[in-house]
């Protein structure tokens, strides 16, 4: 199994549509259980309501706690991503190429991350992030298995 290798435009794109769901999904659930709730306390005498709106509840409750611990995960992601496009754009500027010739194998920034210019591995560095991340230094590197595989979109 070779390295894979993520363009430029693959870090900086994001698909919002799966926000736009997971936020859908979060809201229906809050208007589900206030709906209930409302139901419930027209009802008050009726007993049987008491206890489905309790079911209801708590599984609307989870369903939005996962889907708010998924947005998280996915703003680090897009964190990660740009900090990683952020470097590509000063190794860009650095060796006066395109940022779109620019691939990286990892979508967070870390030292032994591979950066290569264009889709050849004869121009492939090592990149070596200073304790402070503050500044980085690249390194002529080869494969030792050459099987890449490119992420374009």
């Amino acid at each position: 199994m070779g390295t894979t290798f993520f363009a430029y435009s693959v870090l900086t794109h994001q698909d919002n549509w799966q926000n736009t769901l997971r936020y859908g999904i979060i809201i229906i659930g809050a208007v589900a259980i206030i709906a209930y709730l409302v139901y419930f306390l027209r009802h008050k005498r009726s007993n049987k309501y008491r206890d489905l709106l309790v079911l209801v509840a708590l599984i609307e409750l989870l369903t939005i706690g996962i889907q708010i611990r998924d947005l998280q995960a996915s703003r680090t992601a897009t964190v990660n991503s740009q900090a990683v496009a952020t470097l590509l754009r000063s190794v860009a500027t650095q060796k006066q190429v395109s940022v779109n010739q620019l691939y990286a194998n990892s979508s967070t920034v870390h030292t032994g991350m591979l950066v290569t210019i264009g889709r050849s591995t004869k121009k492939m560095y090592t990149v070596t992030i200073n304790a402070d991340n503050n500044s980085y230094q690249l390194t002529k590197t080869t494969l030792i298995v050459p099987q890449v595989q490119f992420v374009t979109k």
